[in-house]
């Protein structure tokens, strides 16, 4: 079992006055927007309003392409023009329960609105609310939606008791910025690598797959995310782990032994079916050992872990064509849980540096690797969202583990979880298809 431990724990109404003008920009600099209430704003909901206006707040400042400047409640158009850069005022205005927001050009005061937000009072429901806003503003600002109203899976694991030197971990769930998190599995055993399915056009992701050992053996389940209900999917012999399913949900890929190596496989699969017909062993190598598949976007490539030239490092492999095999990663040592982007452009990824592990990156255009992270503390299992410009980790020390956010423009990490246990295994909700 030294090999499995080992690489696994190395609504809204829209309403547009009039059309935005978009200000490009270059990779490097930042729009620049600035956040207030609206001087007829009725600031009396049941709990602090500010709480509304920080939610949105930080999820402008933390989605990778927005500055948000400090700005007086109420300021005025005229006056915020003559802010040196500012492109955007975003205007909230509460009145009674109806929360509104305003996207105002400050350059040529051309306004569009999302209108008929029914504040409850449950932060929680309303924090969803404010992260759909925020979504919808980055979508008229960039042409495509933000992350803040995606969720991620991840692992939990505590103590039996106290004193016990037996431990569990369950499945749970929390919004991307750590928030109204809750607990999926129930297993009372081992859970790990939690890793959602794509759904259809429309709907949020429903289903994840993840590994168990409550049988004793590593097994693969397929569960919901709403009701909890499990189905095991693989009855081979031996140990199941990893499972990756590519973005049409029509293959899965897995590390099995059942060989008597752990190697590389990938079957036939549906989510209303399960896995069909016979798997493939799709990579073997003599005394090795394979881990953590991740597929490209088009299904048409794995990229996966195998320390068969000595140390653990990232190759990428042709699903058609198994002969194609490439070294991926080639300036570090012990390299472990690639993670394909959902552009198809780079693969993110840990890599003992220094003695500790950090998260890389490299670009499958330019062939370059380039170091994400820094620090004392480890870095595991990075997973991307759907925009292909975050990133969510765990850190991990002898004691604790606690799940980050990052991305590419700013490249300091934040942590979003905290209490109980250890957070591990993050797994970022991907973006909606069509089937």
């Amino acid at each position: 079992m030294r090999w499995i431990l080992f690489l696994l724990f190395p609504c809204l109404v829209i309403c547009a006055d009039d059309e935005i003008i978009v200000h490009v920009n270059t990779a490097q600099s930042f729009t620049h927007v600035a956040l207030c209430w609206a001087s007829s704003a009725q600031l009396t909901a049941s709990y602090h309003p500010k709480d509304l206006k920080n939610i949105l707040n930080f999820d402008l400042a933390h989605n990778g392409r927005m500055q948000v400047i400090k700005c007086q409640d109420g300021a005025s158009l005229q006056t915020l023009s003559k802010e040196k850069n500012l492109d955007y005022l975003i205007e909230l205005d509460l009145q009674g329960s109806c929360l509104s927001a305003a996207l105002i050009d400050v350059h040529t005061g051309k306004a569009k609105q999302v209108k008929g937000i029914d504040i409850t009072g449950n932060l929680a429901q309303d924090r969803c609310k404010l992260h759909q806003i925020a979504d919808t503003l980055h979508q008229w600002v960039f042409g495509y939606p933000g992350i803040a109203s995606s969720h991620i899976l991840y692992t939990v694991r505590t103590r039996q008791s106290p004193s016990s030197d037996t431990w569990t971990s369950e499945v749970w769930e929390c919004d991307y910025d750590g928030a109204n998190k809750r607990q999926i599995t129930h297993d009372g055993h081992l859970c790990v690598t939690p890793t959602y399915l794509y759904q259809d056009l429309g709907m949020a992701a429903r289903n994840f797959l993840f590994v168990s050992y409550k049988v004793g053996q590593p097994k693969i389940y397929l569960c919901n995310t709403q009701s909890g209900t499990l189905k095991r999917l693989c009855y081979l012999r031996g140990n199941q782990l990893m499972p990756a399913v590519c973005s049409s949900r029509q293959m899965l890929a897995f590390i099995s032994d059942i060989g008597g190596n752990p190697d590389l496989f990938i079957q036939s699969f549906s989510p209303e079916q399960g896995l069909i017909g016979k798997p493939r062993q799709l990579f073997t190598a003599p005394m090795s050992a394979q881990g953590t598949p991740t597929f490209s976007p088009d299904g048409k490539f794995l990229a996966f872990v195998s320390n068969k030239d000595g140390t653990a490092r990232i190759y990428k492999i042709s699903v058609d064509d198994p002969s194609s095999v490439t070294l991926i990663s080639k300036r570090n040592r012990e390299n472990s849980a690639p993670c394909w982007s959902a552009d198809g452009t780079k693969l993110a990824y840990c890599a003992q540096t220094a003695g500790v592990r950090q998260i890389w990156i490299y670009d499958l255009h330019t062939k370059e690797e380039w170091q994400l992270t820094t620090g004392s503390t480890h870095k595991e299992n990075p997973t991307w969202a759907a925009d292909s410009l975050h990133l969510m980790f765990n850190s991990a020390t002898d004691t604790t583990a606690e799940l980050y956010l990052i991305n590419l423009n700013q490249k300091e990490a934040l942590q979003i979880t905290s209490g109980p246990g250890e957070k591990r295994f993050p797994s970022w909700e991907p973006q909606l298809k069509i089937r």
